[in-house]
């Protein structure tokens, strides 16, 4: 197997990375807990542990599933990994619940700014044709993706040169680049496409008025400078858009709520910066 196949999927059977994964999910649980971290509480006759759940969120998204669908499945197929599953409801609630705990995992992987960001928008629909005007999520607002007009939000990640999600928010669906401004706060060399030249501190490509005139940002010389990094870094947050709507489901969550939605989104950047960082080779292979 090829070694730049990043996925764990390719280097490791369904019974190593589901173990893999409860052993990370439940360290990283403990080391949280002894640092005085607040996990969430645990609900009324909850019989599986935080750890089992969020284990199985992510191997079910590792693994391609719809989450619906796959926990509905898991409750036969994997029983004897996860013998005492709830029912599919509490299981959203308890991923809810823990929102703030999936960011906080995902920071964790992505070792922060690093030396060189890239900031772009990615359209989260939730609703398309007449059904936009039924979204009643707080903030909602149609916007126009690349498949046309949406109704939902639009996701403002930004990624390090080792290609990891360290920041990100939700905005309405029809945002500007210029509402990401507080995002992009004391990052010193963020790169982003011309929708981001009005966004102060933001390096974009040269671009031209409406009267043909060309206006220079100092790109090119600053390309020269960092060229070593550049080529590279410029097309990996495209890249990681694609591994987030292909593999792992971004393009059809399904909510209710806005805090299910925020609690997906993390799930997903949290389970993408698994995947980048090969925690999970690591670890099967014994070298953590």
């Amino acid at each position: 197997m090829p070694q730049d196949r990043e996925h764990p999927l390719y280097h490791l059977d369904a019974e190593t990375l589901i173990v893999a994964t409860y052993i990370w999910v439940d360290d990283e649980l403990k080391a949280l807990v002894a640092q005085g971290f607040k996990l969430p509480k645990k609900q009324k006759h909850q019989k599986a542990t935080l750890a089992e759940l969020l284990a199985l969120a992510i191997f079910l998204l590792l693994q391609g599933q719809d989450l619906a669908k796959g926990y509905l499945a898991a409750k036969t197929t994997l029983k004897a990994y996860f013998p005492s599953l709830p029912h599919l409801s509490r299981f959203y609630r308890i991923l809810q619940k823990a929102h703030g705990l999936l960011a906080h995992l995902a920071l964790k992987l992505s070792g922060g700014q690093g030396l060189l960001q890239v900031v772009d928008l990615k359209p989260i629909p939730l609703a398309h044709g007449h059904r936009i005007h039924g979204l009643s999520l707080p903030e909602a607002a149609v916007g126009v993706g690349p498949l046309g007009a949406f109704g939902g939000y639009v996701l403002v990640p930004v990624i390090n040169e080792r290609g990891l999600f360290f920041r990100w928010t939700l905005l309405p669906g029809n945002a500007r680049e210029t509402w990401a401004g507080e995002l992009l706060e004391g990052l010193p060399a963020v790169l982003g496409d011309r929708g981001f030249r009005w966004v102060q501190g933001v390096k974009t490509p040269s671009y031209r008025l409406r009267g043909g005139k060309v206006v220079e940002t100092g790109w090119r010389e600053w390309v020269t400078r960092q060229r070593s990094l550049l080529g590279r870094v410029r097309n990996w947050i495209e890249t990681r858009f694609s591994v987030m709507v292909r593999s792992l489901g971004l393009h059809r969550i399904e909510v209710r709520s806005y805090w299910g939605l925020v609690a997906r989104v993390n799930l997903i950047l949290l389970v993408h910066n698994l995947i980048r960082s090969r925690v999970l080779l690591k670890m099967a292979r014994g070298e953590l």
